[in-house]
């Protein structure tokens, strides 16, 4: 109750509402985002340090919206928190099309391997020594859809948080059986796809650093896991619509498949 009434007398269901698509529900706002930043508060209140925050979610769940709104709501309450996606770290455009080059489901990026991994690592190791957060920007409806870095952003952070796709996911030891059992509902996995799926699993490896470098870790788990696939296809959509360039046709389907198949959704779930 006392949770309850603090958050009616912050406005709590109104605060920084203009980041929420129109039709967003209230336990949307009252079952994740303020239980999410009462737990950002809770870490102020109770330590100096910096603190590095994560959120995982599949693509489409809304992390984007989430993260907008965290940030105008957390400095209308005075709280210094920057919100940084895994996807900013993309590398640039000539060494991500390298990186992805010869990926069965030829997707432009999205993949692990597709990070510039050691520069978001010095980029929190920084933060973390100074509060500066210097880091790129990625721009998905440059070149067609496939995206590029647009720029840099330079502030000062009490609290950082990272989000992305498979933020935090561990590299796992799927057996065969394990395969067959998993993809009973979906067209089976390709000689290729198979392949590609243990060298995706490898590069899980190189961002382990990163995760254990996350304080705390908020995953949005769905219902069901292939919503996101949905999902994807409205946020593409929709970026069409406004910025003129996105994914669309084959290239989204197979964007969406690559979700689907890339990382088992053992780890995703």
């Amino acid at each position: 109750h006392d949770w309850i009434n603090y958050w009616v007398d912050k406005n709590g269901s109104n605060l920084a509402n203009s980041f929420w698509p129109n039709g967003t529900k209230k336990d949307w706002i009252w079952g994740l985002a303020l239980p999410l930043l009462s737990d950002i508060q809770q870490k102020q209140s109770s330590q100096n340090e910096r603190s590095l925050f994560g959120i995982s979610a599949l693509p489409g769940c809304g992390k984007t919206c989430l993260g907008k709104w965290l940030e105008a709501s957390a400095k209308i309450l005075g709280i210094s928190l920057k919100v940084l996606s895994l996807d900013d770290f993309y590398l640039p455009s000539n060494e991500l099309d390298l990186a992805m080059k010869d990926n069965p489901w030829e997707v432009p990026r999205g993949l692990p391997g597709s990070h510039s991994i050691d520069l978001l690592e010095s980029s929190i190791d920084n933060w973390l020594s100074s509060g500066s957060v210097n880091a790129p920007q990625f721009d998905k409806a440059l070149r067609n859809g496939s995206g590029d870095r647009s720029g840099w952003i330079n502030t000062q952070a009490d609290f950082l948080l990272l989000e992305g796709w498979f933020l935090g996911c561990h590299p796992l030891d799927i057996s065969l059986n394990q395969l067959e059992k998993e993809f009973v509902n979906h067209p089976p996995l390709t000689s290729n796809e198979k392949e590609y799926r243990s060298r995706v699993q490898n590069q899980l490896d190189k961002y382990l650093p990163i995760w254990q470098r996350i304080d705390r870790l908020w995953h949005i788990k769905l219902k069901d896991f292939t919503s996101s696939s949905h999902w994807k296809v409205e946020q593409e959509t929709q970026m069409l619509r406004t910025r003129g360039s996105a994914l669309k046709g084959e290239q989204l389907l197979s964007f969406v498949r690559m979700i689907q198949t890339s990382i088992p959704e053992e780890s995703l779930m």
